[in-house]
């Protein structure tokens, strides 16, 4: 697909394409059910929480499921993710919203939660003052997402020749701050006036379960022959090792704001 003039708008469709797959299989469940269970623990039942960056719904799904807020609403970028949401995530209210500019009032939310979506934001600054406006006092921010080792682990298994060829044939879109980290997280939270804690969520898997994570996070967005390729290297992954357990981990960043 040729790009827009727009990243924004880029970015919106290129998720839109991840609509009916981002989010699926027993990676990405393992992993948002560690993630919401260590959430309850820290903050218990929340008043309101604005999942922020929704995408399709399954991480809004998975809060209502838990009853982690008595009033949760989700936003994205994506009407492609949000049409999807409305399926996954019914009687959730759902705005199309840019995380820079966000349509709520100040202090409107108790919690306001990101997954794996501030690579994806230009302006970064910006976008945690507008989530500190927005967060109640003594309201929390949280961020799920960072360095966790999935790319690092997949490219020990197949050898350096086999991920450059693999890496290559992942698209991506335009302006991605692919190189950010929790460290730049932090202290950018920190900057809008937030003090962090971090927490390393630790679950169980297997090299299946990694391989089905490739194939729901970027066979969508290939070519058909790429698909194809890369389909086999990861069937490979699977018939040589796939029922091998390993430790897998998220990380999460807890930003709350001081009380008024």
């Amino acid at each position: 697909m040729a790009p827009s003039d727009n990243p924004q708008l880029d970015t919106a469709a290129y998720f839109a394409r991840l609509a009916q797959t981002y989010g699926s299989g027993e990676y990405y469940r393992k992993r948002r059910e560690a993630s919401v269970a260590e959430i309850r623990r820290e903050l218990g039942q929340v008043q309101t929480l604005l999942d922020l960056g929704c995408g399709n719904g399954t991480y809004s799904a998975a809060f209502r499921d838990a009853g982690t807020a008595k009033f949760l609403v989700g936003g994205d970028l994506s009407f492609g993710m949000l049409d999807e949401a409305r399926r996954r995530a019914a009687a959730i209210p759902l705005i199309s919203c840019d995380a820079t500019v966000l349509p709520f009032r100040s202090d409107s939310f108790e919690a306001i939660f990101c997954s794996h979506v501030l690579q994806f934001v230009a302006d970064l600054p910006r976008c945690l003052t507008e989530i500190a406006r927005c967060l109640a006092p003594e309201g929390t921010f949280i961020v799920a997402g960072g360095e966790f080792g999935v790319r690092e682990r997949l490219k020990i298994l197949v050898g350096d020749e086999r991920w450059t060829q693999f890496a290559r044939e992942l698209p991506r879109p335009r302006d991605v701050h692919v190189r950010r980290n929790l460290l730049e997280y932090q202290q950018t939270a920190e900057a809008a006036g937030l003090r962090v804690d971090q927490r390393k969520v630790e679950f169980g898997g297997s090299w299946a379960d990694l391989a089905e994570f490739y194939r729901v996070r970027w066979l969508p967005l290939l070519e058909p022959s790429s698909r194809v390729a890369l389909s086999a290297t990861l069937d490979g992954i699977v018939g040589e090792r796939g029922s091998e357990q390993i430790s897998l981990s998220e990380s999460l960043l807890f930003c709350r704001k001081p009380a008024a």
